[in-house]
């Protein structure tokens, strides 16, 4: 028998971005890794007409500055993007609720786009806002 073992450190690890109880959206180091954060001047943040029933986003990022998207800004070592605008206009209880998007990359259309599966836990009195 011959076993072919996975190699950790080829897999995409925790690819995340959390909505923080002031309305940013912060993105984990994977996925500053992966969304290639350092060169990055803004994210563009959209949803699909299904958007009620399923609550994911789609990301894409521009390597220039666009007024249609969200600046991304580093704080330290942190990258975030302040969205709260948004978050308000989609009608996320982010203040009391913890709501995290675990990224995925797609392909539409030829492009390459993020998707941002939404899922949600309750928040604690002063928890932490950046995660590993």
């Amino acid at each position: 028998m011959d076993i072919e073992f996975f190699k950790a450190s080829e897999l995409d690890g925790n690819i995340k971005a959390t909505i923080h109880a002031n309305g940013k959206l912060g993105f984990n180091r994977n996925a500053e890794k992966k969304l290639n954060l350092e060169s990055v001047k803004t994210v563009k943040i959209g949803r699909t007409k299904e958007y009620e029933k399923d609550r994911n986003l789609f990301l894409i990022t521009t390597e220039t500055d666009d007024v249609d998207g969200f600046a991304v800004m580093k704080s330290g070592s942190y990258f975030y993007a302040n969205t709260r605008s948004l978050f308000d206009l989609l009608g996320e209880d982010y203040e009391n609720v913890k709501v995290i998007y675990d990224i995925v990359e797609i392909e539409l259309n030829g492009q390459k786009i993020f998707k941002l599966k939404r899922r949600t836990l309750e928040r604690k009195k002063g928890e932490s806002e950046i995660e590993e």
